[in-house]
């Protein structure tokens, strides 16, 4: 398995080379959207909106990209697609990219975050309602 640490200096060095950059995603959280091995492609952030999905680091370190849910006093608020709990109080210095597009696992075919089918994605997810349906659907 590779880990976010070990390629997270590869991950600065493309943002300041204006490139993009990708890498393979693990864990259940932004189900149904993106399953472990997924491909993910970040780019630096220029602007954030509710609903983007960002790489962010915690305090203790850890690597999560999660979802934006809210903003506020400079501060943003995180939530995986496949979760109810939010993750409140994550400063701007603790964001790194944001995700501008995805493969599944094993297709050539890239998915860009824009478009109706996307954006209607998006507006459902917001809805705790919606994430622990999805939940149970997995």
């Amino acid at each position: 398995m590779i880990r976010v640490e070990d390629f997270y200096p590869l991950i600065l060095e493309a943002f300041e080379n204006n490139q993009t950059f990708t890498f393979p995603v693990q864990g259940t959280s932004m189900q149904p959207m993106l399953h472990s091995n997924d491909v993910v492609e970040l780019s630096k952030i220029v602007s954030i909106r509710i609903g983007d999905i960002l790489l962010y680091r915690r305090q203790n370190g850890q690597f999560v990209l999660h979802r934006v849910r809210r903003i506020k006093d400079n501060t943003y608020t995180f939530v995986g697609d496949h979760q109810t709990i939010e993750e409140p109080n994550i400063e701007g210095a603790q964001l790194i990219g944001k995700v501008i597009a995805y493969k599944k696992q094993g297709k050539d075919k890239q998915y860009l975050l824009k478009g109706i089918r996307y954006r209607t994605y998006r507006f459902f997810v917001r809805f705790k309602l919606f994430r622990r349906f999805c939940g149970k659907l997995l």
